[in-house]
């Protein structure tokens, strides 16, 4: 009787103490890759060659346009001069807005729409107006609403600037102010309200290509 319990208790303890084997991850994945990448990349691989080639352009540039940003996805800084020899699409939101999050929507339909061996040529970039937003807080809007473009919070100054260039309305994001950067440096007309995909899509290509003088 003795020895059955004592076998008993070994049975029992050993169901109890877990067997080695090969550890199962617990559901850990690794953090999908920022968007802004397809532009942001290319600039940190090529320092040297870009920063020649974007040089002219940078002198000429106005101050918001020189202005350093930090995307908000990876940290990388970068700047809108940055892109020079790209068609840029630019516009200045707020988290809280709707008409913005709407117009960044027909963005995204618009981008869609491009050719894939295109797309690296047209980039994306969404400013917050928001000047004291963490850029975790704007990182989470981006990913929450899949919109897959370059994020920042624009510095107080960079916003003044553009402000005095641009028009107030810049600093407004109810109106949804957007505009076109040509690849030469061109900053376009300043645009409020919605603008439609197949629009944008128009303006991106007359930007890149303008008609001969």
């Amino acid at each position: 009787m003795i020895l059955r319990f004592a076998l008993m208790t070994m049975l029992a303890l050993a169901w109890m103490v877990p067997l080695p084997g090969p550890v199962v991850a617990t559901g850990q994945e690794s953090p999908p890759a920022c968007a802004s990448a397809r532009w942001l990349a290319p600039l940190a691989a090529t320092p040297v060659a870009g920063d020649a080639a974007r040089t002219p352009v940078a002198e000429a540039a106005p101050a918001w346009l020189t202005a350093e940003l930090t995307d908000a996805c990876s940290g990388e800084p970068f700047t809108l001069a940055d892109f020079a020899g790209k068609t840029v699409y630019v516009e200045t939101l707020a988290t809280w807005c709707p008409p913005c999050r709407d117009q960044l929507a027909r963005a995204k339909e618009a981008a869609a729409s491009i050719p894939e061996v295109e797309r690296g040529d047209v980039v994306f970039v969404a400013l917050s107006s928001e000047v004291g937003l963490p850029r975790e807080t704007l990182a989470a809007y981006a990913a929450d609403n899949n919109f897959p473009f370059v994020f920042a919070v624009m510095p107080a100054a960079m916003l003044q600037a553009m402000a005095g260039d641009l028009g107030r309305e810049v600093a407004v994001p109810s109106a949804t102010p957007h505009l076109i950067i040509a690849p030469d440096g061109t900053v376009g007309e300043l645009r409020t309200g919605g603008t439609a995909p197949n629009d944008l899509l128009t303006l991106l290509e007359e930007a890149a290509h303008p008609a001969a003088s």
